[in-house]
């Protein structure tokens, strides 16, 4: 089982797209999911929108407004891919609302 099936993450209907049903476990505090939770739906969309095999290099992560236990997805998009490196972004949203924006630098292997 990797670390993504364990954290509860699954495809999402559309290429790039993840989704996870946040419970209990994902929390910080009461009623608020942790960042790193964010942070790791958007670094895998991204890295599914480029959909070749990746490593981040670098992830930048904004926090826009409180995601709460519920599901959250996460679509990715491609910015740029050049021969070694791509970058693209991950956009969490929950409710029709964007929750958090994830940049990633990825180096291609």
């Amino acid at each position: 089982m990797t670390f993504n099936d364990r954290l509860g993450m699954t495809a999402g209907a559309d290429a790039g797209t993840v989704e996870l049903e946040a419970r209990d476990e994902h929390l910080v505090a009461p009623g608020t999911v942790h960042f790193a939770v964010l942070a790791t739906l958007g670094e895998v969309s991204a890295a599914a929108a480029v959909d070749r095999a990746v490593v981040p290099v670098s992830v930048s992560l904004q926090l826009m407004s409180r995601a709460q236990p519920g599901l959250l997805t996460a679509k990715g998009r491609v910015l740029k891919a050049g021969r070694r490196m791509a970058f693209a972004e991950g956009e969490i949203s929950q409710a029709g609302r964007i929750v958090a924006k994830v940049s990633v630098t990825f180096a291609l292997i």
